[in-house]
């Protein structure tokens, strides 16, 4: 691996924060980390992310990575590229299931952020059900993407469903409901000691704040129900 010192610039509940922080911890990679708070953001951020997002990655304090994507994948590459099938073919067909991952992550913003109705609310879930159900006919048919270990794929979903307890607390909706071979590769996912370790223990609780603090129809929904450090994947009955 190149000699560099790594600073990983983040946030505590970034979800795309917590994909680059698996592949540094599976790669025990040694680096100082510092979170931002998106409310207040450093004007010093600029320097390194035109946008102003994070996940920037700092090689030697001067070379900022931007990307999630980017950096994980230039992580792998200098780790000798385990986190990817050797094969071409299924390591571009892993790509695209990743790509799936961040539509995921994409509609759960836009619960979090713009769903601002029950119906709209409703039309989001729908569409991740559609991608919930191509992964479930998927291990149907193949099984795991690994057998042993995590993979990129892992990481990616692990970083999707990681929100989900909450999402199901806050709407009272099972969204794994008929994907059976799903919710239990998320359970065992999100069970693992790289992908539980790389946010904080309350972060349930501290997504739910955050979430209860904006103007969706998710957040007027949690804003009236008691913080659960522990949100279950099933909806109460």
């Amino acid at each position: 691996m190149e000699h560099l010192h790594f600073k990983l610039i983040g946030h505590r509940l970034c979800p795309y924060v917590q994909r680059v922080a698996m592949v540094m911890g599976h790669y025990a990679i040694d680096h100082e980390r510092e979170d931002i708070r998106l409310e207040d953001k450093p004007n010093w951020l600029e320097k390194f992310s035109s946008e102003r997002q994070v996940p920037v990655l700092l090689l030697d304090q001067t070379r900022p990575l931007t990307e999630a994507a980017v950096i994980c994948d230039y992580l792998d590459r200098i780790n000798g590229s385990a986190l990817y099938p050797v094969d071409l073919i299924e390591s571009a067909e892993h790509s695209i299931w990743i790509l799936r991952a961040e539509r995921i992550l994409s509609l759960t913003a836009d619960i979090v952020y713009r769903a601002h109705n029950e119906h709209d609310c409703d039309l989001t879930l729908h569409r991740i059900g559609l991608i919930l159900a191509i992964l479930n006919k998927k291990f149907e048919a193949a099984g795991p993407f690994r057998e042993v270990g995590l993979c990129m794929v892992d990481m990616a979903y692990a970083t999707a469903f990681r929100a989900f307890p909450v999402l199901v607390y806050g709407l009272n909706r099972d969204l794994f409901a008929g994907f059976e071979h799903v919710r239990g590769w998320s359970e065992r996912l999100l069970k693992n000691d790289i992908v539980r370790t790389v946010v904080p223990q309350t972060y349930h609780g501290e997504l739910h704040h955050f979430i209860a603090s904006r103007q969706s129809y998710l957040a007027k929904r949690l804003s009236m129900l008691p913080v659960s450090q522990k949100p279950s994947l099933s909806a109460s009955q």
